[in-house]
């Protein structure tokens, strides 16, 4: 399965229409990277689809393995 990893909720350089010409049909998007940047824009948007502009799957990960990895 081809999954794209959307960091701040954006694959880079790639739109969410070449994403679907590619055949992705989740983005794995990273939900502390979309806390540190703020989470208005989200709220305002009113889901994190709308707000990336993707009507497929969408899986989130806090990546809190990293800290625990890490010792922190």
């Amino acid at each position: 399965m081809f999954m794209p990893v959307g960091t701040q909720a954006t694959v880079k350089t790639v739109t969410p229409e070449e994403l679907e010409e590619m055949g992705a049909q989740i983005i794995l998007s990273n939900t502390y990277h979309l806390f540190c940047a703020g989470t208005e824009l989200i709220h305002e948007a009113g889901e994190l689809h709308r707000f990336m502009n993707w009507n497929k799957g969408i899986l989130t990960d806090s990546a809190a393995f990293r800290f625990s990895a890490w010792g922190r």
